[in-house]
């Protein structure tokens, strides 16, 4: 960086800390993203090392170590932003780690509520994952710290599919605990639910087929997680996931994943519909055994037109309070009644 260039940026960034003293923060940074844009393209990552330390000289002259912190905030408003990112992650680990939000998210809490209402979540989450992109490692802690924080839910859900990977676990924290800020997703979040639902389903299928042997508890998790997806995000499962379901609610002496499964039924009727001559069997098998009281209650409940009840119980047996689609158990509502006529014959 020649002398020219270096103090030419020194009466930029002066300038710009005057006018952000005297109209605050948020409006210099507006008002400074236009100005001089080829300058703050910094394609080469070096030069924006360059640049950053030669800002945090002039603070430290000041004795101000917040720079990291406000060009961070103002790189959202760049539309070189990934680039700038970019460079920073290829070229000092060290910034990048700071850059990375941990001491960042954890000091600037004020900017984390203008987060969860501001055009800034886009950028800022696109920013976030340019550097986990680069350094994988970091994906864990940084969807922790913003699972504390309770923000960018799009972004978490991403970092889980793509990095994290422990989607049963996961969902299942998410969905024990007040979960409404997660269910903020936007239409972007579906293709990752899709995929999670794909992963769950092949999990349970390899534990069916193990041995002939089924880990309950493993698989009850991964249903009450399937659940959750199903219920809050509208996933739909197909032909050959709602086989396998209805097979394995055939051949399990488990309690909790018998319930598990009759929830998950009860939610996705139009699907489960679709096999009903499959499913009429297992249902009669069901109601015949001592595994659980489950479907003789929801068989008593239908009798008496007690929706509310199977609603209750659903809720009660998933601990979630999900949205239940009413005219999916009107329709299973006829299906048990009339099993309980064909028992009875």
């Amino acid at each position: 960086m020649n002398s020219q260039i270096e103090q030419d940026l020194i009466n930029k960034y002066t300038n710009f800390k005057t006018t952000a003293s005297k109209i605050g923060l948020e409006e210099a940074l507006v008002q400074y993203k236009t100005i001089g844009l080829q300058d703050w393209k910094l394609e080469n990552g070096m030069l924006v090392i360059e640049l950053i330390e030669l800002f945090d000289d002039i603070e430290e002259k000041h004795r101000n170590m917040t720079t990291w912190k406000y060009l961070l905030e103002g790189f959202v408003h760049l539309p070189t932003r990934l680039e700038i990112i970019n460079g920073l992650t290829k070229h000092n680990r060290i910034a990048c780690k700071e850059v990375s939000i941990i001491a960042y998210l954890n000091e600037k809490r004020e900017i984390v509520q203008r987060l969860k209402t501001c055009f800034w979540v886009r950028y800022f989450s696109e920013m976030i994952y340019k550097i986990i992109e680069e350094y994988p490692e970091y994906a864990f802690i940084i969807r922790f710290k913003l699972t504390e924080m309770q923000i960018l839910p799009d972004l978490i859900t991403r970092l889980t599919v793509v990095y994290c990977r422990d989607t049963v676990e996961f969902l299942n924290g998410i969905f024990y605990s007040k979960s409404t800020w997660f269910l903020t997703q936007s239409v972007n979040s579906g293709q990752y639910f899709v995929k999670m639902k794909s992963r769950i389903m092949a999990d349970i299928e390899a534990n069916v087929k193990l041995n002939g042997q089924i880990n309950p508890v493993a698989v009850s998790l991964a249903i009450r997680a399937l659940v959750g997806i199903i219920a809050y995000f509208g996933i739909k499962l197909n032909e050959t996931e709602v086989a396998l379901c209805i097979k394995l609610l055939g051949k399990i002496h488990s309690r909790r994943l018998v319930e598990l499964l009759l929830c998950l039924l009860l939610l996705s009727a139009d699907q489960f519909l679709k096999k009903q001559n499959e499913l009429s069997k297992v249902l009669i098998q069901l109601l015949q055994s001592e595994v659980s009281e489950m479907p003789l209650l929801i068989l008593v409940y239908f009798q008496t037109d007690a929706i509310q009840q199977v609603e209750d119980m659903i809720r009660s047996v998933l601990s979630m309070h999900i949205p239940i689609p009413k005219l999916g158990l009107f329709e299973m509502q006829k299906l048990f009644t009339s099993l309980k006529l064909s028992t009875m014959i």
